[in-house]
């Protein structure tokens, strides 16, 4: 919310001063209620500091992302609309509105969308990883790799990165390089289950059975039923 000069301030005294911090203290209502999924009582909290500061984006903001984990993605649509429309260099807006519109299936505008927040942040690596599922979507796997190779280099511990490379690579014919990123995702996180399902689907692949066998079971252990499913058809 942008600050007001000081004579404007001080012209309308405490009646603006009341206005203001009334909004805030709904929107941090609005936070809480968010964090203890009472969806709910924080829109009813954000529709109150909208009444009181109209042009409030980070409540717009705020009223998108939870009416997106409420599965009401067009009205999610229409606040981050309203949130961008106030501020259009708002990074955190126009990232997830192209996550709404990636679960509307409208992956064009959610690349259009993501490029322009790593235009504003080209430090972070989470759009370029949003942007290479939204173009994996068109298909077009080579830049969604390009954008995978990207949001890793700015996050080297990024499991999520390294998978979607790896399924990627694999889909691409690049089964040597989807068998490193895989080990790598396992590396950092031994409890990614699908990591392993991933590194031995494209072991076998290889040819590689008794190294697909011995990820398989592995993931057995861990408690992976469709490892343990595998196993029985494959390995015996």
């Amino acid at each position: 919310m942008k600050k007001v000069a000081a004579v404007f301030i001080l012209i309308l005294g405490t009646a603006f001063s009341y206005s203001q911090n009334s909004a805030s203290e709904y929107y941090k209502s609005a936070i809480i209620n968010d964090s203890q999924k009472d969806y709910t009582a924080a829109l009813h909290d954000l529709d109150n500091a909208l009444d009181q500061s109209p042009n409030f984006d980070s409540a717009y903001c705020l009223q998108g992302f939870i009416n997106y984990k409420m599965g009401e993605y067009k009205l999610a649509i229409k606040f981050l609309d309203k949130a961008i429309k106030l501020r259009p260099d708002y990074f955190d807006a126009l990232n997830g509105r192209g996550i709404v519109k990636a679960q509307l299936k409208d992956y064009v505008g959610a690349v259009k969308d993501f490029s322009k927040a790593i235009e504003l942040s080209p430090n972070r690596s989470k759009p370029y990883y949003n942007r290479a599922l939204a173009k994996a979507h068109l298909d077009d796997y080579p830049e969604a790799i390009k954008d995978l190779d990207k949001s890793i280099s700015l996050d080297s511990k990024y499991s999520n990165a390294y998978y979607s490379r790896a399924f990627w690579k694999d889909v691409s014919g690049d089964h040597d390089g989807a068998v490193v990123d895989f080990k790598k995702v396992i590396e950092l996180d031994p409890s990614y289950r699908e990591a392993y399902i991933g590194l031995a689907t494209t072991l076998y692949q290889k040819g590689e059975k008794l190294a697909a066998c011995e990820v398989l079971k592995n993931a057995a252990e861990r408690g992976s039923i469709m490892a343990d499913e595998l196993v029985t058809k494959l390995c015996n």
